[in-house]
C-alpha cells in the first residue's frame, strides 16, 4: 500500500525495535520472552465455565453502556470491602480493558491543547493516548536515585494555565515502584491548589509486595478531581476478555459514554460475566496469582542486585522491572537486541517508557520459576563481558 493513503500523524519512517526483534525472533528456536506484561497463568477454570454457562443462557447481546448491572454491584462491594469507601452505581464504568477507559477519560476533559503532568518512566500508552484526543503530555522525570518517587517540586513547577491533569500510576508499570501515601497526600495538595484532574492508574493494585499501596479512592473529599482506572486483566489473569473500568465523577461518565457510542457502545458481555464470577470469588482468585508474581519480583530483584554491572531500584510491587544498563556503554536498545541476539532473551529497552537517555531496560516477570532462572543466568552471561 502507498504510504500516501497514510495519516502522517501516526506514520513512523524509523523502523522500531520491535520490528527489528520480530526480524531477529524468526531465526531463534529458543527464546525467553520477558517483553510483554501479559501474564503465563490461565483465568481460573471457575470464571471461564461460569462465563460460559452464562453465554449459553443469553448473555450474549450487547451490554449496559455504563456496565452490568450486577458486574457494578460486585464492584461496588469490593471497594467497600477493600477501602470502606462508598461508590454509587453512576459514578462506575466498564471499558474495554484499563487503556480503552484512559483514553475515554482523557477525551472527556481535554480540550485541544490543554496539558497532561505525566512522570516519567511512564506506561508507554499514555503519550500516544493524550496525542490522539488533542492534548500536551508534559513529562516530569522521576529519577533513579530517588528510587522513582515521584518529584513533587518539578510537577509543582511544571503546572501552567495550559495544565489540567496530573496522570500517574502505582503499582508502577515499568519500574515496579509504590508510591507512599505521603507523596499522594502531598500529589493531592498541587491538585487542590491548582484545580486539577489526577488520573489514578491502579491497574496493579493487587501486586503491593511491601503493602505501601494507597488508593486515591481514599481522598472521597476530592472525588470531583479523581479519575481512577482499573482492569481485571492482570489480577484475575483475564487480559484477553479485554476489560476494564473508570471510577469517576458522574459527568465525567456521562461525556465518556457519549464518546464511546461511536467507539464500540459498551464493554464485551461475556467479559463482564467472567468478571462477576471473579468478584465474587476474588479473594480465592487474586491470592493465587498475586502470591505466584510477588515470588518471581523478590527472585528478579535478587539475582539484578547481584549483577556486577546492572543496576536496579528494587520492586515493590505489579511484575516489572526497570533496570539501568549504562555501565555496559551500550544503548538500551543495542542492549536489548544483542541480548536477543547472543543469548536469546527478550526485553524491552527504555526508550518507549521515557528513557531518553537510553539507560533503562524493561524486564516483565510473567514467566515460570525455572523460566525466569534461566533468563537471568543468560543475563549474567552476556554482562560479564563488560567487567
Amino acid at each position: 500500500m502507498s504510504n500516501r493513503y497514510l495519516s502522517s500523524i501516526f506514520k513512523k519512517e524509523k523502523k522500531s525495535f520491535f520490528a527489528k526483534a520480530a526480524e531477529l525472533k524468526e531465526s531463534k528456536k529458543h527464546i525467553i520472552d520477558l517483553s510483554l506484561g501479559d501474564p503465563d497463568l490461565i483465568t481460573a477454570k471457575e470464571i471461564i465455565n461460569k462465563a460460559t454457562f452464562d453465554a449459553k443462557n443469553g448473555h450474549t447481546r450487547y451490554a449496559h453502556p455504563r456496565g452490568d448491572y450486577e458486574l457494578r454491584t460486585e464492584i461496588i462491594k469490593y471497594y467497600k470491602k477493600t477501602y470502606d469507601q462508598k461508590i454509587a452505581r453512576e459514578k462506575i464504568m466498564l471499558t474495554v480493558g484499563a487503556c480503552h477507559g484512559t483514553f475515554l477519560a482523557l477525551a472527556a476533559v481535554l480540550n485541544p491543547g490543554e496539558e497532561v503532568i505525566i512522570p516519567s518512566p511512564y506506561f508507554a500508552p499514555y503519550k500516544e493516548q493524550v496525542k490522539l484526543v488533542g492534548g500536551q503530555a508534559v513529562f516530569v522525570e522521576s529519577k533513579f536515585e530517588d528510587n522513582f518517587k515521584l518529584d513533587l517540586k518539578a510537577i509543582n513547577e511544571a503546572v501552567n494555565k495550559k495544565t489540567k491533569a496530573i496522570l500517574i500510576n502505582s503499582p508502577h508499570n515499568p519500574t515496579g515502584v509504590v508510591q507512599s501515601k505521603e507523596i499522594l497526600d502531598q500529589l493531592m495538595e498541587i491538585a487542590r491548589a491548582n484545580d486539577l484532574l489526577i488520573f489514578s492508574d491502579e491497574v496493579y493494585e493487587s501486586f503491593d509486595f511491601e503493602n505501601k499501596f494507597h488508593s486515591l479512592i481514599n481522598y472521597k473529599e476530592d472525588f470531583e478531581r479523581i479519575i481512577i482506572l482499573n482492569s481485571f486483566s492482570k489480577t484475575f489473569a483475564m487480559t484477553g476478555w479485554r476489560l476494564g473500568f473508570v471510577i469517576a465523577d458522574s459527568d465525567i461518565l456521562d461525556v465518556m459514554q457519549n464518546i464511546n457510542e461511536g467507539v464500540c457502545y459498551s464493554a464485551p458481555t461475556i467479559s463482564q460475566r467472567a468478571a462477576t464470577a471473579a468478584l465474587k470469588n476474588e479473594n480465592k482468585f487474586k491470592t493465587e496469582i498475586t502470591v505466584e508474581f510477588s515470588e518471581r519480583v523478590k527472585y528478579a530483584n535478587h539475582r539484578l542486585k547481584e549483577n556486577k554491572i546492572i543496576e536496579v531500584v528494587e520492586a515493590e510491587g505489579a511484575f516489572y522491572i526497570f533496570p539501568r544498563i549504562k555501565n555496559t556503554g551500550l544503548t538500551a536498545e543495542e542492549f536489548a537486541l544483542r541480548l536477543l541476539k547472543e543469548k536469546e532473551v527478550l526485553v524491552l529497552p527504555g526508550n518507549d517508557f521515557g528513557d531518553k537517555k537510553g539507560e533503562f531496560i524493561r524486564i516483565a516477570c510473567t514467566l515460570k520459576l525455572e523460566e525466569l532462572k534461566k533468563a537471568f543466568d543468560r543475563i549474567d552471561e552476556f554482562t560479564e563481558q563488560f567487567f
